[in-house]
């Protein structure tokens, strides 16, 4: 997941950006959040199937809706920030 998130914010803009990254514990699971320059290169879901052997590409932030189901972006004092909770395993 992290690595996801982290991938998309390089990918979009570029290798040598500032990243701040946030990841904790909550009451209700880990949280992540990623916070790049740009407010104007935001995440896209692709139409990629995640079981799809050819697809390459465009399966991550499907598995993260997996995962992580409501993840968002929001304007941040950096540019933008996406941001996803993991909910915890009951036990």
């Amino acid at each position: 997941m992290l690595s996801e998130l982290v991938g998309n914010a390089v990918r979009a803009c570029g290798d040598y950006i500032p990243l701040d990254v946030e990841v904790y514990v909550t009451t209700y699971g880990i949280a992540v959040n990623v916070h790049d320059p740009d407010p104007g290169a935001l995440p896209r879901r692709r139409d990629a199937p995640l079981d799809s052997a050819v697809a390459e590409r465009g399966r991550g932030l499907g598995m993260d809706d997996l995962l992580a189901p409501g993840w968002q972006v929001r304007r941040s004092a950096i540019g933008k920030q996406v941001r996803c909770r993991v909910p915890a395993e009951p036990g």
